[in-house]
């Protein structure tokens, strides 16, 4: 039987060298995959559009190589379908944080080699208002928002510092905003400083913060910062070093398959899907438990 495979390829991803690699994509896939399409992105979206198509017209496998956001557009193009093609993934951007959850190599050439090698692995799915689409985390705060208002060029050049440069300016501003959680078996209130909504167990690159988090356990895994300053983040360091985020005095966990998230009247919060703006409060968030297939390096 046929089978077949589109690689989406970011070409800004990877410092510019993304290019360089289809050759050996191209080479890896041709023993298992009799038709291999290969599309590059030119914009913002493109890599939905195609991997929409894709699904459409029932491709088995989708690869991706970029960086978060560019597997999130693609997560976007195929999550909306009931059976979606298996997803492969070449990290090459700056935090990689789902190929670091799923232990996908971080050098391009042996992330390669794991798409015919690697396990079939089930993850969750975050929706949010019905039709966007998530797997890592969704932030909420001036902390988040920053995030996504990085510049490309300065992430290129200096990696993940640039998010810290720009976390860094929020936590000297220490600003907090009312919410209240609305979730399936309970109701919470309060001023926070910053939301964070995680699927995965990277949060910034580093696997050690949020250990409460595992893969497909159709959870939402949910950290509200009370106060995010210079001296609450000195004392949620041990908690954030040894993994247990939640147990630190100045974090409210909780952990739900569904929850409708808002702030008080008059009050503008933006938030931040997988490193990129997403839409203003409200949302209604609902996990698609083991929705999509990705090739992993997991056991």
């Amino acid at each position: 039987m046929k089978k077949s495979a589109l690689v989406i390829i970011n070409p800004s991803s990877g410092k510019e060298q993304a290019t360089e690699y289809e050759e050996q994509i191209r080479e890896t896939l041709q023993d298992t995959y009799s038709e291999i399409t290969v599309k590059y992105t030119e914009g913002e979206g493109d890599a939905t559009r195609f991997a929409k198509e894709a699904a459409e017209n029932n491709y088995d496998f989708v690869v991706s190589l970029g960086g978060d956001g560019t597997v999130n557009e693609t997560v976007n193009g195929l999550a909306p379908f009931n059976n979606p093609p298996k997803l492969g993934i070449i990290p090459m951007g700056t935090v990689n944080d789902l190929a670091r959850s799923l232990n996908i190599p971080m050098k391009p050439v042996d992330a390669i080699k794991l798409l015919v090698s690697g396990t079939e692995t089930k993850i969750d799915i975050g929706m949010a208002n019905d039709d966007i689409y998530f797997t890592n985390i969704l932030g909420i705060g001036s902390a988040a928002k920053a995030i996504h208002h990085v510049d490309s060029a300065e992430k290129s050049k200096i990696g993940p510092i640039a998010y810290l440069k720009a976390i860094g300016k929020e936590i000297m501003d220490d600003h907090t905003f009312p919410i209240k959680f609305e979730m399936e078996e309970d109701i919470w209130e309060g001023d926070v400083s910053v939301v964070l909504i995680s699927l995965i167990d990277s949060l910034g690159g580093i696997k050690t913060i949020v250990n409460e988090v595992e893969n497909g356990d159709g959870n939402f895994h949910i950290f509200a910062v009370k106060h995010l300053n210079l001296t609450e983040l000195a004392k949620m360091t041990p908690s954030i070093v040894m993994g247990k985020l939640k147990e630190s005095e100045n974090v409210q966990y909780f952990k739900t398959g569904q929850v409708n998230i808002t702030t008080s009247a008059g009050e503008t919060q933006e938030s931040d899907i997988d490193g990129e703006q997403g839409p203003n409060l409200p949302l209604d968030l609902k996990v698609l438990q083991q929705h999509i297939t990705i090739i992993s390096n997991k056991s």
